[in-house]
């Protein structure tokens, strides 16, 4: 995806995002439940989730935040938009008809949601 396509994207992403629906931008899902909440969620590529270990979930989720921060180093509106917003960072598991949350982290702080192998 191109600069000038993912800036369209996010500009698309923050309407629907207005009234409350999720938007997925490239690899990452945007989420709103209220004004002062904004989640980011990241797909593990584990295709089985007993093959995903902590540390695999972890350097996934440092590739979101990553992916994130360059998605709002490009874009002025989806910075505008998150300002007053907590950051809350996922990792999920897409297993075809639906998806689980493996572990989120809001202020540094890791949640576990899913077992993992240590």
């Amino acid at each position: 995806m191109t600069e000038n396509e993912l800036k369209h994207r996010i500009e698309n992403a923050i309407v629907l995002l207005t009234d409350g629906h999720p938007f997925k931008v490239g690899d990452l899902t945007f989420g709103t439940k209220d004004n002062s909440h904004f989640s980011v969620t990241g797909w593990t590529i584990c295709n089985d989730l007993k093959n995903l270990t902590r540390q695999k979930a972890l350097d996934e989720m440092n590739e979101t935040k990553s992916l994130f921060k360059k998605m709002t180093s490009i874009s002025p509106e989806l910075t505008d938009f998150i300002k007053d917003r907590k950051v809350q960072y996922c990792l999920g598991y897409d297993y075809g008809m639906g998806g689980l949350e493996i572990c989120s982290e809001i202020d540094g702080q890791i949640k576990w949601v899913t077992e993992l192998e240590k």
